[in-house]
């Protein structure tokens, strides 16, 4: 069975051969990524080397085909949390069917809706048209937004539960509006896993959410689908 030093090494191992025989000038060295990838880094290195790859696509490159290479070297023999954690480090592409972006800011005790690459829905749908008091986005405890990520239908819930905490439902349905059953929702911020769930009637919650920027890797049966990026702040 393989080990997690021996999947580090296999991560080093491919972004050396992938990079260029000298080092860029600027760059990350190997063991800073590799030390990225596996959320070793300290908050001062770690940030250093999310601000260079916020500008040099050829490293994010490098991520990008770690992530691949986790999906195609025997995933059933990859510990789950490495490959998510691949998958959340991969940066959104305009256009992109497999991320689903939501910033929420929380405002005197409602939640408004910053940005999405969604689709809002009414909480209160069922209402009737033209009901006067009905809320808008920026005006209710509960936000809710959904998008179609490869096959399954992705809505994701933020309800404000008490000051700065927030419960986040993730309620995934497959192509003809079934429940998705057993799919892995594993939470994620500054690269450190902070808990997975699998989905039973095709939600999984997470509770007692605090600001913050959180990554939501998506996976079913070991292969990565997408990732939910969402921000909470004020």
């Amino acid at each position: 069975m393989i080990n997690e030093e021996q999947i580090g090494r296999f991560f080093r191992d491919l972004l050396s051969r992938w990079r260029e025989k000298t080092r860029r000038a600027g760059c990350p060295d190997e063991e800073s990524l590799a030390g990225y990838l596996g959320g070793l880094l300290t908050e001062d290195t770690r940030r250093g080397v999310e601000a260079h790859l916020a500008e040099c696509t050829v490293c994010l490159d490098d991520l990008v085909a770690v992530q691949k290479a986790a999906q195609d070297y025997e995933p059933e023999r990859v510990p789950q949390r490495v490959i998510d954690r691949a998958m959340v480090l991969v940066p959104p592409i305009p256009g992109q069917e497999s991320f689903l972006d939501l910033v929420v800011r929380l405002v005197k005790g409602s939640l408004e809706l910053v940005h999405t690459s969604g689709q809002w829905v009414d909480p209160f749908a069922t209402a009737p048209v033209g009901i006067r008091g009905r809320p808008k986005p920026s005006e209710s405890s509960i936000l809710q937004v959904e998008k179609e990520i490869g096959r399954l239908k992705v809505a994701v819930e933020v309800e404000l539960i008490e000051t700065g905490l927030c419960q986040v439902a993730v309620k995934v349905m497959e192509d003809r509006g079934r429940p998705a059953e057993g799919i892995r929702l594993g939470l994620f911020s500054g690269g450190r896993e902070q808990a997975s769930y699998l989905t039973r009637l095709g939600e999984a919650v997470f509770d007692r959410i605090p600001l913050g920027e959180y990554n939501l890797a998506i996976s079913d049966s070991g292969t990565p689908v997408g990732t939910i990026r969402l921000r909470l702040t004020e």
